[in-house]
């Protein structure tokens, strides 16, 4: 976990500070389901899946520059593999984030669950 959170660089920060306030969010609309919470979540996971993308992007324009700029990196004859290494660790802000708004909508089925009843009476 730690591997994949420094992988991600700067932007894992605001991936898990959106990401921890969503899950907090769907942890009180579980406990107390109000449909007047469900927008708060959904804007939250929306902030969340934006620092996703933008996290993805920074990390691979980061290997996009990053590679060129060292000369024994660009003209070695495994150029491939050290792209393909940049790649893997860009996915880092994807994996983390989206597994995060995995288990908040998760939380957020149960809340869902409860709220039925509810509206029924």
């Amino acid at each position: 976990m730690a591997a994949l959170f420094a992988a991600g660089g700067i932007p894992m920060f605001f991936i898990v500070a959106f990401g921890l306030i969503a899950l907090v969010a769907a942890v009180l609309f579980a406990i107390r389901p109000d449909a007047r919470k469900v927008e708060a979540v959904k804007s939250l996971s929306i902030a969340t899946v934006l620092s996703v993308f933008a996290g993805v992007a920074s990390d691979l324009a980061a290997v996009g520059y990053t590679v060129p700029h060292h000369p024994e990196w660009s003209r070695s004859p495994n150029v491939g593999l050290i792209v393909l290494e940049g790649f893997a660790e860009s996915m880092s802000p994807a994996i983390f984030g989206f597994s995060m708004l995995s288990v908040v909508w998760m939380i957020m089925a149960v809340g869902h669950r409860r709220l039925r009843p509810q509206l029924a009476e």
